[in-house]
């Protein structure tokens, strides 16, 4: 099954982290638009994998009505999980990168352990 967030006009922002606490919803179409861009169309996979995933560092695409999770790797690594599933997607080095650049414009900082 591939990814779709076509769907998405914002992203909601979870990041509760020590003594950070972020929530923010993302409506700039540039920052929506890249998000797309990098989920879109990846399929996903089962595996036992440990990178640290928590739904309190979170990336959630919405529209109002229809909504998909996903939970970047606290360590910084390339995996995503989708929601609180057992099921991962893999970003390239250079997604990431582009991932962590519009977070953290909106202050969720990785690695995170």
């Amino acid at each position: 099954m591939n990814i779709n967030t076509d769907f998405a006009t914002e992203a909601l922002l979870e990041f509760h982290y020590e003594d950070t606490s972020i929530s923010v919803t993302v409506t700039d179409g540039d920052d929506i638009l890249i998000l797309k861009q990098i989920l879109n169309g990846r399929s996903y996979f089962r595996d036992g994998l440990h990178c640290g995933f928590t739904t309190a560092i979170s990336v959630t695409m919405t529209n109002g009505k229809k909504s998909i999770m996903f939970c970047p790797a606290n360590d910084g690594c390339q995996l995503l999980r989708i929601g609180t599933s057992n099921r991962y997607i893999e970003i390239s080095l250079e997604d990431r990168a582009r991932l962590n650049e519009v977070l953290e414009k909106y202050g969720m900082t990785f690695p995170c352990v």
